[in-house]
């Protein structure tokens, strides 16, 4: 049987923004697929970040920041990195590289953001933030004409529609995930578009949920006693709510700033 590329990302008709770097995938076994092709090519982008681990509780490199289209200095703090020979810490990529932009926002941050860019928002579009603030909040506002936040999740019941709506890691938290989802899509007007990262384990074909008990009160209030270890069902679950397409974008550049073996972005358009 043939192999099937997974096809990149699409960049909207109205984006103004670089082509986001990045493979959509609507379902474990095309990832699978993909893993057969690519493993070596995965095998030896990763070898390379091993490489750039440091002693130092820096790490600084050049690149260029997608959203402000400007050369930039990213910094990755090396605590609490993984530990290796000598004394040498990766760190998460994903949540350092930070630019020095005038927002100063991490990989995940940076990457949402050009994201959204490259997906084409309208300068008139009305923008849903669920979730707790982030640091790329005040960005993400500037490129719709009016900004509404859902917090707790799924607290808001607006009188108008929605062209977009944005979470940062936060779905993981929220116990009862079918009907947030379902109650997210009943505020977004045809068309939308429901953009999020959350922690995604690519290797798990189903989602669990975890027990949360042991770490007392340190956890989001609306997450109860149990959080989402989400797999590829997650994209059956958007689907469910009514979305009628949901995808997962693996996305890498070492010239953006988007170190990471296995960056997630997701995507559902009601």
């Amino acid at each position: 049987m043939a192999t099937q590329t997974p096809p990149p990302f699409e960049i909207g008709s109205f984006a103004l923004s670089p082509r986001f770097p990045a493979l959509r995938f609507a379902d474990a076994a095309a990832f699978r697929q993909y893993l057969q092709q690519e493993q070596g090519r995965l095998d030896a982008r990763y070898a390379y970040e091993l490489s750039l681990a440091s002693a130092e509780p820096e790490i600084r490199q050049s690149g260029t920041c997608a959203p402000c289209l400007r050369p930039a200095l990213f910094t990755s703090a090396t605590a609490g990195g993984t530990p290796l020979n000598g004394g040498r810490l990766v760190p998460n990529w994903r949540e350092t590289l930070v630019c020095d932009c005038r927002d100063q926002l991490s990989n995940r941050q940076r990457a949402l953001l050009h994201f959204v860019q490259a997906t084409g928002i309208l300068p008139w579009a009305r923008l849903l933030l669920a979730g707790p603030p982030a640091a790329v909040d005040t960005r993400l506002a500037s490129l719709a004409a009016s900004m509404a936040v859902m917090r707790p999740f799924g607290s808001l019941q607006a009188a108008e529609g929605f062209h977009m709506a944005i979470s940062h890691d936060y779905l993981q938290h929220v116990p009862l995930l079918d009907a947030a989802l379902a109650s997210l899509r009943a505020q977004l007007l045809d068309g939308a578009r429901f953009i999020f990262t959350v922690p995604f384990h690519h290797d798990m074909e189903e989602s669990e949920l975890l027990d949360l008990a042991p770490f007392g009160g340190h956890v989001p209030a609306e997450s109860a006693e149990h959080a989402h270890k989400f797999g590829w069902d997650l994209l059956d679950m958007l689907r469910r709510a009514g979305f009628r397409d949901a995808a997962a974008y693996l996305y890498w550049s070492e010239e953006l700033g988007y170190l990471g073996p296995m960056n997630f972005i997701f995507r559902a358009v009601k």
